[in-house]
């Protein structure tokens, strides 16, 4: 690395990739398990009630982990690949935008960091095709026996990735003046004003409020990471999760 590449931080749901991965993770991880979408709809209705309820995001983050509680974290792993590659075959993986700026900044030698309130089951295969060089992420505990207890260490979410940015380049003797971030929702905007050049995608309101002067993302799509893309019809937009 030269002396003067830095570290590019990149939220992945609804930055890089088009689906928000808790959810289409645990849609596909239920099917697997003969779900017939009901029980996957019991879940994600009742987190998407406490979100519109006001309960902080961080605990509904913590909400959505403890239906993992008594599960295997190598089976949740492979099912994870298993997911990523059936969502890789769909045509509309990715936000080019995105995926061409993490590729930019690989190419100057800066470090790349997946940054993200998932967990390493759904997006390990996203930084792994992505060849990102580290993932942060929300962390499930895990017993002695490999299984999930149902709680996380602490939500990878809001001020959490903020602090994750400033350890990282602390520990990694990058400067600041050196670091980039890319998110696509309010609760990123504590990590993105802890870089020095952020830049967001989507049209979020407070984003868009605090972005004057940031780079600014299309919602151009592709199949893979070599895909040139295409825009996003609005339509899509709201059914691609």
């Amino acid at each position: 690395m030269s002396a003067t590449a830095g570290a590019a931080f990149f939220d992945v749901d609804e930055t890089l990739i088009t689906v928000k991965s808790m959810f289409a993770f645990q849609r596909f991880w239920l099917a697997e398990n003969g779900d017939d979408g009901s029980e996957y709809a019991r879940l994600s209705d009742e987190i998407k009630r406490q979100a519109a309820s006001g309960t902080p995001r961080e605990e509904v983050n913590r909400q959505y982990y403890r239906a993992y509680r008594g599960v295997r974290a190598d089976a949740l792993a492979a099912a994870g690949r298993r997911w990523f590659a059936e969502f890789s075959a769909s045509g509309a993986v990715y936000y080019t935008d995105a995926v061409e700026a993490l590729r930019a900044h690989q190419n100057s030698g800066d470090t790349t960091v997946l940054l993200s309130g998932s967990f390493a089951a759904a997006i390990a295969p996203v930084a792994d095709a992505l060849g990102a060089d580290h993932l942060i992420a929300t962390t499930p505990v895990v017993d002695a026996a490999g299984v999930l207890t149902g709680e996380v260490h602490h939500p990878m979410i809001g001020t959490a990735k903020a602090s994750a940015v400033t350890d990282f380049l602390r520990e990694h003797g990058i400067a600041r003046e050196n670091s980039y971030g890319y998110g696509d929702h309010a609760s990123d905007l504590p990590f993105l004003r802890a870089v020095a050049h952020p830049g967001f995608r989507g049209d979020d309101a407070v984003l868009s409020a605090h972005g004057h002067g940031w780079i600014h993302f299309s919602d151009r799509v592709g199949a893979s990471v070599d895909d040139p893309g295409r825009l996003l019809s609005d339509q899509e937009a709201l059914s691609v999760w």
